[in-house]
């Protein structure tokens, strides 16, 4: 069955998809690369400052007010009002951080000149360079790529709560004795496949098959000229009026002005 998604999850990750087939492009990857090194000493500043602080704030706060914090860094500049209670050496960590954000309006200023003149006309599109940024150094750093999240610590994940609660299972131990473990999956996969149209209920849809291709076709026409009778010529088998379609529905679904 294929995996489900949110809205927002989706448009992050046709976003993302997009971002990725910019910075293969070695004229954007040289400019990008350039602003980074003109804001180099603050941005490095900025990210130790910022992971320092995460890390206190898992260390006193609950689950629950963590998630909190997270969910008010997405949405800088952070407010007091958007944040838990924190003690003084976090509130002061904060304002500090606060501040150097001030002094990097220039850098994402000039992100989104970048972003703009390569077509790339959307209100994500400088934050999400920034994210890359961010990612390159942490991989730089020695942090992995990847990581295995357990399940029942993946509400976490993402800024937002998750949409209905956790699916609690429990299986008594005397179920291996009454029914067995083929009966007892049965009975564990009614339970998920119930769980899971309880989540189409509120809004998740199946993930996209095609966003990957839908990105390359968008990125090749609106950042390289290409026209979509030679997209069609290019990518044997699908039709023109079909790649002219789905890059309309591209740019709807990630919000960038053509115009």
């Amino acid at each position: 069955m294929p995996r489900l998604s949110d809205p927002r999850i989706t448009k992050g990750h046709a976003a993302s998809f997009l971002v990725r087939l910019y910075l293969q492009e070695p004229e954007f990857l040289s400019e990008f690369r350039q602003l980074r090194q003109n804001h180099a000493e603050l941005l490095a500043k900025v990210l130790v400052t910022q992971v320092e602080f995460l890390v206190k704030c898992r260390e006193v706060l609950s689950i629950e007010k963590y998630q909190k914090m997270v969910r008010a860094l997405y949405q800088l500049p952070v407010t007091r009002r958007s944040i838990p209670t924190l003690p003084e050496n976090l509130t002061r960590q904060l304002e500090q951080m606060k501040q150097m954000y001030v002094k990097l309006e220039p850098y994402f200023h000039d992100l989104e000149q970048l972003a703009s003149r390569w077509k790339l006309k959307a209100s994500w599109a400088g934050p999400m360079l920034y994210l890359y940024h961010i990612h390159d150094c942490l991989r730089a750093a020695g942090v992995p790529d990847a990581i295995d999240v357990p399940l029942e610590q993946l509400d976490l994940l993402y800024p937002w709560p998750p949409p209905v609660s956790p699916l609690e299972i429990k299986v008594s131990a005397w179920a291996f004795v009454f029914y067995g473990r083929k009966q007892i999956q049965v009975e564990i996969a009614k339970k998920l496949k119930d769980y899971e149209a309880r989540l189409k209920t509120v809004g998740l849809k199946e993930k996209p098959s095609a966003l990957e291709n839908h990105a390359k076709w968008w990125f090749e026409h609106y950042a390289k000229g290409k026209p979509y009778r030679e997209l069609a010529q290019q990518f044997s088998g699908t039709e023109e009026e079909t790649i002219k379609r789905k890059v309309w529905e591209f740019s709807k679904l990630v919000g960038i002005r053509n115009r």
